[in-house]
């Protein structure tokens, strides 16, 4: 099991409690309709592939009408074409979240009316229920803006939908054999993840703080990524050089210190691959990361938005 997978089976337990908000609706819904699902910063299809094989499994044979959405082109044809007509792809910015949503369901509801049936003349007094929505996305939040996380919630209010969001960024790494610079390279890596108005390691509060202003109820659960040379290597290596490049993009004056501390580490991990670690009994088995992810879970099915709540005294703090 690859460490990205393990990192994910930490978000099973609340794609479980939206697939019984789900079910629960369904006792008030045309289940005939399918359930419409958005995946955002979808990128070639990896995070729609995970999602569709534990919702089918919490489903029971409902139908789900996947649209992957990404400002990536490129990315999205690579899914449409490993995935053909399971699939709607969408190349457009987050901030166009809500006109996709009311689109795809709109289209939905259509279908499953043609499918029942229904004359589409009347098909607004055959069936008053709505599609569901559930919007999806992983490794996201924290390249966000507030201006995404907004047009995500007002997509979650509008349309009464649940979203659940793995493996955002939330905090520090850890890093065993621990070395001086640690510290000074993850705080420049987080500024980085924060330039052009990104939320980075905030997004995941920042997405719950707006999900609570609209009533919606929110479960968050950790879920580290837990990263070990030899097994993991060849990520690590991506994955700490990236690193250093961001901090001493962020941070010029670190390029000396920052190239030596990738230096020893990359020595240390390849060392550990090569099976040269000359350790003794009771050594570590090789340079082993933790990073702190979080997972999202917002259910807006049944909130009270901003319009149902009683007006607050003026100079009186929402929360």
């Amino acid at each position: 099991m690859s460490f990205d997978d393990a990192a994910r089976k930490h978000a099973l337990p609340l794609l479980d409690e939206a697939a019984r908000s789900l079910a629960t609706r369904a006792l008030t819904v045309d289940t005939e309709r399918p359930l419409v699902v958005i995946d955002v910063g979808a990128g070639t299809g990896n995070s729609m592939r995970w999602f569709d094989a534990r919702l089918t499994e919490r489903l029971r044979g409902r139908r789900v009408q996947w649209v992957l959405v990404d400002a990536d082109e490129a990315a999205l044809e690579v899914a449409a074409d490993r995935f053909g007509t399971a699939v709607h792809t969408v190349a457009a910015p987050i901030s166009s979240l809500p006109d996709i949503a009311a689109e795809a369901l709109a289209a939905a509801s259509s279908a499953g009316n043609a499918g029942s049936g229904a004359d589409p003349r009347t098909a607004s007094t055959v069936s008053p229920h709505p599609c569901e929505l559930l919007i999806t996305g992983s490794a996201l939040l924290d390249v966000l803006t507030r201006d995404d996380t907004a047009a995500i919630i007002e997509t979650l209010h509008r349309f009464s939908g649940i979203g659940i969001f793995l493996l955002s960024i939330a905090g520090q790494w850890h890093l065993s054999p621990p070395h001086p610079d640690d510290e000074v390279i993850d705080e420049a890596f987080g500024r980085h993840q924060r330039r052009d108005s990104r939320l980075g390691t905030q997004a995941a509060p920042v997405l719950e703080a707006e999900a609570c202003d609209i009533g919606a109820r929110v479960e968050t659960s950790a879920a580290p990524w837990h990263l070990e040379a030899p097994r993991d290597s060849e990520f690590l290596i991506r994955f700490l050089t990236e690193r250093v490049d961001a901090a001493i993009e962020e941070d010029p004056g670190l390029r000396e210190a920052g190239r030596s501390w990738l230096k020893e580490r990359l020595n240390h991990v390849e060392s550990r691959s090569d099976g040269q670690s000359g350790r003794t009994e009771g050594q570590a088995a090789g340079l082993r990361v933790v990073v702190d992810h979080t997972d999202v879970l917002i259910d807006a099915t049944d909130h009270r938005g901003r319009a149902d709540r009683p007006a607050q005294p003026s100079g009186e703090p929402k929360r």
